[in-house]
């Protein structure tokens, strides 16, 4: 599985707020109402952000212990399941995509709370914009947790 790059996630979280902002606009110019962050999604994302770290401490715990064992400081731990460890590893691939489509969406809805004249509450956006920034770091962070490290004496397998 290749590496998550983060020029694809800024150009999807791009994309999405330049699209959302235009779909915002046409809604509220039909007289639809101005769609607004709710409380759940702002609770929802972190909450995902937090499954995907737990899920992903078997593998900080053999990283750990290889580290030692690398040390001559401990015996040499048990591999993670291989199953488990490519599900986190997915998982963590759709967290952060996820979380950049998240982002483009939730910033459609700031700016577009911005340019209105009729005040809204911003606050649940910029919180919104926060909880699916969460949801890309963790998922970033953990595939690359789950990175195989290169060879000590350099060759390739």
């Amino acid at each position: 599985m290749k590496p998550t790059k983060i020029s694809n996630l800024l150009i999807a979280a791009l994309l999405v707020a330049i699209g959302g902002f235009f779909v915002i606009r046409q809604m509220i110019g039909s007289g639809l109402p101005s769609p607004t962050a709710g409380l759940n999604i702002v609770l929802l994302q972190p909450a995902l952000a937090i499954i995907l770290t737990l899920s992903a401490i078997p593998m900080m715990r053999y990283r750990a212990g290889l580290k030692q064992f690398e040390e001559q400081k401990g015996k040499r731990p048990t591999p993670v399941d291989s199953s488990y460890a490519i599900r986190t590893l997915a998982l963590a691939k759709a967290v952060s995509l996820t979380g950049s489509i998240f982002t483009g969406w939730q910033a459609a809805i700031l700016i577009s709370q911005l340019l209105s004249p009729v005040e809204s509450k911003l606050v649940l956006s910029i919180l919104g914009i926060v909880g699916a920034l969460s949801m890309v770091a963790a998922g970033l962070i953990i595939e690359n947790l789950f990175r195989i490290p290169p060879d000590r004496d350099g060759d390739a397998a």
